[in-house]
């Protein structure tokens, strides 16, 4: 009866062991680079078709570029960076073109930065509202690059061919991110938080007329932020007050209805998102709680906090800013630090689902 039961015991904690192995080898993993510049809180970020990883420095002035497969861990191996030609230029968000063009926003220059990768030249195109403080940027379809002009209440749009700024007025609200469908320009605003201004809409710009219109995201301090068109058409946003992620449902009339998912705790301030359409996971920045957060919308249900799960991240104070998915499913993000307290970071991470 011992033997038997040692036999058993034995088996028993092997199969232990091998299902223990194999929970770790699945184990969500993240990976941090640094960039050269020290406090440089790096914010928007972006793939180009080579696979390397191009982000914007807000505090270092500079445009990065990262390549994965010669990055080490911890250091700034692989990376390297292009100083902006104007100080305090305050690059902030970033995109890269169809063609491999890097294009990013200087709210403190109050222009839309290029950057050609075969040449390391930069142009920069002057956006004719003094003092708009571009934000976030889209390229539609045409090849046109929008953008939203934060204190100018604008939506702008770059030719880059011809390098005119065709600019749209919005209402009031401070339009933060945007996306663009074949009629529409989406954009959120949710105010100036920092200084108690707050606003809850998304706002839409039909292309053809100029005219506008707004959908109301209660409650009065939500706050929508980020935003996503996946690649099934949907568009996904974050309420950055509100702890939510959410979606817009075109399934009936139109303006869309809006549907919710609740992240859990307080105040874990979801920033920015970006979707996996393959594995129908929903990536978001949660930088109060210096994680990254994802919503598996194959478990989730409307109104609760199901499906979603938070990541820390090993660094404390990291305040995650913006993330982008590679060709494997990898989550990329970069760590800005509390910058407008001069708190300032200078990563990049990766996370390996």
């Amino acid at each position: 009866m011992n033997i038997l039961k040692s036999c058993f015991l034995s088996r028993f904690m092997a199969i232990a062991l091998v299902m223990g192995l194999t929970g770790m080898a699945q184990a969500e993993t993240i990976i941090e680079y640094l960039t050269p510049t020290a406090a440089s809180s790096p914010a928007g970020l972006d793939f180009d078709s080579k696979g390397n990883l191009w982000f914007v420095e807000i505090n270092g002035n500079k445009v990065g570029k990262l390549t994965p497969g010669k990055a080490k861990e911890g250091t700034s191996d692989g990376v390297i960076e292009y100083e902006l030609p104007h100080a305090n230029s305050k690059p902030q968000y970033l995109i890269v073109s169809r063609d491999d063009i890097i294009w990013f926003s200087e709210m403190g220059g109050n222009r839309i930065g290029r950057l050609d990768p075969a040449t390391g030249v930069i142009r920069e195109y002057v956006i004719p509202t003094p003092k708009s403080e571009p934000h976030q940027l889209f390229e539609s379809e045409d090849g046109k690059i929008w953008f939203t002009e934060f204190e100018a209440n604008k939506i702008g749009r770059l030719n880059p061919i011809t390098g005119e700024i065709k600019e749209f007025p919005v209402h009031e609200g401070h339009p933060h991110d945007l996306v663009v469908d074949d009629e529409y320009v989406w954009y959120t605003q949710g105010g100036k938080f920092w200084a108690k201004v707050f606003a809850n809409k998304i706002g839409y710009l039909e292309i053809e007329t100029g005219k506008v219109g707004e959908i109301v995201i209660p409650p009065a301090k939500s706050v929508p932020h980020g935003m996503f068109l996946a690649s099934d058409g949907t568009i996904w946003f974050t309420q950055f007050f509100a702890n939510k992620i959410s979606r817009l449902d075109f399934s009936e009339d139109f303006p869309p209805k809006v549907i919710d998912y609740q992240v859990p705790g307080k105040r874990t301030g979801a920033h920015d998102l970006v979707v996996d359409y393959d594995k129908r996971w929903v990536w978001f920045v949660a930088n109060h709680k210096d994680s990254i957060g994802r919503l598996d919308v194959n478990e989730a249900e409307p109104g609760t906090s199901k499906g979603i799960k938070l990541f820390p991240l090993p660094t404390k104070g990291a305040h995650p800013s913006n993330l982008v998915l590679d060709k494997e499913g990898n989550v990329w993000f970069t760590e800005m630090g509390m910058y407008f307290r001069g708190r300032h970071q200078n990563k990049i991470g990766k996370l390996v689902p």
